[in-house]
């Protein structure tokens, strides 16, 4: 497990301060679950979009399925 400080509201930090350790424990799974769904929606997404972007650059080159196959088959 890798310790790391966010910082946060005085609200929230009041009401993890007053936790007991099993409640902190399990608080703590559930922000680290949504960290990594965050992060990995967001990598997705970021993803996703490059790879539109690409496609929608080629395109606008003049790429089209035909040249791409002549390119793929290619030894070049």
């Amino acid at each position: 497990m890798e310790r790391i400080v966010l910082e946060v509201d005085d609200t929230v930090g009041k009401i993890y301060n007053g936790m007991n350790n099993e409640s902190k424990q399990r608080f703590n799974q559930t922000i680290s679950l949504m960290v990594k769904k965050a992060v990995n929606d967001a990598t997705f997404a970021d993803y996703s979009k490059l790879l539109d972007d690409t496609g929608s650059e080629a395109v606008k080159n003049g790429l089209t399925p035909e040249l791409l196959q002549a390119l793929l088959a290619s030894d070049d």
